[in-house]
């Protein structure tokens, strides 16, 4: 089995895969406080009630945007696995080709995102994954990386709106009803839930006058999956995106290894 970990700058997410197949999916807070004893005992907790053995598990790799944490992951699957773990880094064999001028600045998780993507969209596919930030990812149906665009999350507006306004009130995002609100909840949750589409589609617009392939347009990640509902462009949802691009290169780096 592959134990697959995603480390983000809210969440970790975490999958084991018994080769192709996620068979468990976990997703816990990314506690930068937390050591290598309490992810141990987390992970440990999880495995019991999972009834998975820590002797079949047989590779791990981890995909993280939190550098701070890395050393605490490590240490886990070190000590806790038995085993170095693959970080999964730009110059990592994944069967993608970065074409862009800095391989170095790609995120690891963007990285994964196109690996699955490549694999799994032959004809090109733009990928919109929705969490502390909201990133565009293009892919070519030749498995090259092209590049993309970074936009503000939608919790960190939320929340940015909440602290530096006097009388807004902190809220909850939900689909509204109608564009016209006609309290200041709805107000708010009209403003951002179109806002936020509106923003991802015209990216998305501007970016296919720059290519020559018809893409597959998908979303990923936390906060996406409502918005694929009202977006022009966007025709699926795949939440497990990240780990399966992980997975995929965990398979590729297990057999070389």
């Amino acid at each position: 089995m592959n134990f697959v970990v995603d480390i983000g700058n809210s969440n970790t997410v975490i999958g084991i895969y018994k080769k192709d197949l996620l068979v468990k999916r976990w997703r816990i807070a990314t506690d930068r406080n937390q050591t290598v004893d309490d992810i141990s005992s987390k992970i440990h907790s999880l495995m019991i009630f999972s009834k998975i053995e820590i002797e079949d598990i047989g590779f791990c790799i981890i995909s993280s945007v939190v550098p701070t944490w890395n050393h605490v992951w490590e240490r886990f699957s070190i000590e806790f696995l038995e085993m170095k773990p693959l970080f999964l880094k730009h110059n990592t064999k994944s069967g993608i080709k970065l074409k862009i001028d800095n391989p170095s600045e790609v995120g690891a998780d963007r990285i994964a995102n196109a690996v699955a993507a490549a694999h799994f969209f032959k004809e090109g596919c733009f990928i919109v994954d929705s969490g502390t930030a909201i990133t565009l990812d293009i892919i070519s149906p030749f498995k090259e990386y092209l590049g993309g665009a970074i936009m503000p999350g939608i919790m960190i507006s939320m929340e940015a709106m909440s602290l530096k306004t006097a009388k807004l009130p902190r809220f909850e995002l939900d689909k509204p009803l109608k564009a016209i609100g006609k309290t200041t909840l709805e107000g708010l949750q009209s403003g951002v839930f179109f806002g936020f589409v509106g923003m991802i589609d015209r990216v998305i617009e501007e970016s296919l006058q720059e290519i020559d392939f018809k893409p597959k347009i998908i979303a990923t990640g936390g906060l996406a999956g409502a918005l694929t509902t009202a977006s022009k462009y966007i025709s699926e949802f795949d939440r497990d995106l990240t780990l399966n691009g992980l997975n995929i290169v965990a398979s590729l780096n297990r057999r070389n290894s």
